[in-house]
């Protein structure tokens, strides 16, 4: 066992993210769950999936868009369990994930999750947010910011998770 297979093994549940969150961070949670819609067309896609990637996290519980991304998660599993879910924290993603993914110490951002096949190679990596995020100004406003932390961007992220399949 080595790499991001041992990494993953070491991580904790989402049930378990979810009894280290304040009580603050749960009603957080909580309204962002009631916010994220997810579309016939996605809800369609997701069924339609016939196997499982594992997925290794970086997330805290404090950080707004762990939530949005661990709750998009999590709906997609309502859907169809196709994400097996392993969570660690900001620290030990800087210090155990980062250098695997060969993202710097200063651009290491929660959430920051990688997407494994079988053998636990790296399929897809997402960063922070989804991938077009990064080349466009989407979240530089204070609305856009505000409309994705809210979950109004869900589609955004599912185009981008769901690129692993």
């Amino acid at each position: 066992m080595r790499g991001l297979e041992e990494i993953y093994l070491k991580g904790f549940s989402y049930d378990k993210y979810l009894g280290i969150a304040s009580k603050e961070e749960l009603e957080k949670l909580d309204e962002l769950y009631k916010n994220i819609v997810i579309s016939d067309e996605f809800i369609n896609k997701i069924k339609s999936v016939n196997k499982k990637i594992s997925v290794l996290a970086s997330v805290e519980t404090w950080c707004p868009f762990a939530r949005v991304f661990l709750t998009t998660m999590r709906k997609i599993n309502e859907i169809n369990y196709i994400f097996d879910l392993s969570l660690i924290t900001y620290g030990r993603g800087v210090s155990e994930l980062a250098g695997y993914l060969k993202i710097g110490e200063d651009d290491f951002v929660v959430p920051t999750a990688v997407f494994l096949d079988e053998s636990f190679s790296k399929l897809r990596v997402f960063n922070g947010f989804p991938e077009k995020y990064h080349n466009d100004n989407t979240l530089d406003t204070i609305d856009g910011t505000r409309n994705y932390l809210k979950g109004k961007s869900v589609n955004d992220i599912l185009e981008d998770i769901l690129m692993v399949f």
